[in-house]
């Protein structure tokens, strides 16, 4: 049987064959961006040197078990409904905060080990909700991370570590704003972030989020078929930190 079509001829009627090399297909791009969404380069976003020279002030330590930063990436182009939105966590942060008076002196520094993240957690998804709420299976997770800290992306093996060094506090509309220096691999470079914390007792606590474009880091995003699938530049991070005071030294 034939059907006519927009006055070229008869159009051959689909065949069942059509609707499985078609699914084929769109399998093989939906793994292929899953297996390189997490251009993970991009949570790169905090990140730093070694300590800052004569660090002063109450000293405080990163409480790694309350602590948790999260990167939430996006497929994005036009087959970007057959690829895999994803969400990253950094669960192991160690880091230092040297608080002083007046805060603005403050310093610190934060080191994220790329091989404790955590790639696409079914309870993280399931609370980020919206397209994340969608569950991949463990194969899924374990090639995505498995991409991510491959030589192409975080390069695990050479840079075992995202380090950040906060270099000012400054006020802002609504909180602070604090600057950071970034390290990822051997790529350096400054941000911006707003944040809100406070203090209690022993415990400094802070918390913010911020969107980023893996662009502004040097970071080229992952991009199939000319663009028609690929992962989106700007990626969203969420940061809650803890520290517990263990020190205090002069001047703070």
């Amino acid at each position: 049987m034939t059907q006519q079509g927009n006055g070229r001829g008869p159009r051959r009627a689909a065949r069942p064959g059509d609707a499985i090399t078609a699914m084929a297909t769109a399998c093989a791009l939906a793994l292929a961006l899953s297996l390189a969404a997490c251009k993970p380069r991009a949570p790169a976003r905090i990140a730093v040197p070694s300590a800052p020279a004569g660090a002063e002030g109450t000293l405080y330590r990163i409480d790694s078990d309350a602590s948790q930063l999260r990167f939430y990436l996006h497929a994005d182009g036009a087959l970007a409904r057959v690829g895999h939105s994803h969400v990253i966590s950094a669960r192991a942060i160690d880091g230092k905060v040297w608080l002083q008076s007046p805060p603005e002196r403050s310093a610190c520094e934060l080191r994220l080990p790329v091989a404790a993240f955590v790639v696409d957690d079914p309870q993280e998804r399931a609370a980020a909700g919206g397209g994340f709420a969608e569950p991949l299976t463990a194969a899924d997770r374990d090639g995505t991370r498995a991409h991510m800290l491959g030589g192409r992306q975080l390069d695990a093996a050479r840079f075992p570590a995202i380090t950040l060094r906060c270099l000012r506090l400054a006020k802002a509309p609504g909180g602070e704003t604090i600057d950071v220096e970034v390290m990822l691999r051997d790529h350096a470079t400054r941000l911006s972030v707003p944040l809100h914390w406070d203090l209690h007792d022993d415990t400094l606590r802070a918390s913010g989020e911020l969107t980023f474009r893996q662009s502004e880091l040097g970071l080229e995003p992952y991009s199939l078929l000319l663009g028609a699938l690929r992962v989106a530049d700007p990626v969203l991070a969420r940061f809650e930190l803890v520290a517990r005071r263990v020190e205090t030294r002069p001047g703070g």
